[in-house]
Parts: C-alpha cells; sequence; structure tokens
C-alpha cells in the first residue's frame, strides 16, 4: 500500500460587502483543481510549520492567527492517499500570488459546491461540509 502524502492547509476567510463568507481558493500552476494555500510537509516540520512556510511562498506573506482544525483523508486527483492537516487563518487583503500559484478566487461556499468539478476530492469529502461550519 502507497503511504500516504502529508500536507498541510490554511483555510482563509472573509465577509464580502454583502456580508457573505467568502473562501480563498487557489489554483496552483501545472494543476485543474482549485485547492488552498498549503502544500508538502518537509522532512522534519510541523504541519503548522509546514503551513506557514507554504503560504508565505505562494502568497507572499506569513499567515496570521492560524489555529489547528483536524486532519483529513481523502485521495489525491491522481488517486494517491493523502492526509490533510488543517488550519484556519488569516493573511493581509494585499497578498499577492507567487510564481506557484496561477490563480486566486474568493468563492462562498455555494460558489464552491455549485462547481465541484474545479475542487480535490479532499475539499468536496471534508473540507465543503467543514466550510459550511464556518460560513
Amino acid at each position: 500500500m502507497n503511504e500516504s502524502l502529508l500536507v498541510s492547509a490554511l483555510i482563509v476567510t472573509r465577509l464580502n460587502p454583502a456580508g457573505v463568507v467568502e473562501i480563498l481558493n487557489v489554483l496552483a500552476i501545472n494543476k485543474d483543481k482549485y485547492g488552498f494555500p498549503g502544500g508538502k510537509l518537509d522532512k522534519g516540520e510541523t504541519p503548522q510549520d509546514s503551513v506557514i512556510r507554504e503560504t508565505e511562498e505562494e502568497l507572499g506573506q506569513k499567515p496570521y492567527d492560524v489555529e489547528y482544525i483536524g486532519v483529513y483523508k481523502a485521495l489525491t486527483p491522481e488517486d494517491l492517499p493523502m492526509e490533510m492537516h488543517v488550519f484556519t487563518g488569516k493573511v493581509s487583503r494585499e497578498m499577492k500570488p507567487t510564481n506557484e500559484i496561477a490563480e486566486l478566487h474568493w468563492l462562498t461556499h455555494q460558489q464552491m459546491s455549485q462547481n465541484k468539478d474545479l475542487l480535490t476530492p479532499m475539499t468536496i469529502k471534508h473540507i465543503l461540509p467543514l466550510l459550511e461550519d464556518i460560513s
């Protein structure tokens, strides 16, 4: 059996002008499914250290108010087993995607739910239900 890929992800939310919660979705270079800031853990790195490092690499800034939510298991879009350590946190509004990120989108829970073809299996199985509670 394949060993699980260990990753971390940061869920960033904001209120739009209408007062509706939006979730930051990122599209990494060479990927076709939206995800969240984060990525693979380096050897010896904690999930929280990883999510902070990866967010800095992807958005050009260090997240703050980072809180651990939990670990979730699902398959990657390539059908590999994955364990995702999920955090919530904040970033400043002046973030800029780096060369690792092709696109940034702020989407509501409803928009994400209506466009599941753009989401990873992990997001559909675990993160959407979690976001329903957050939003």
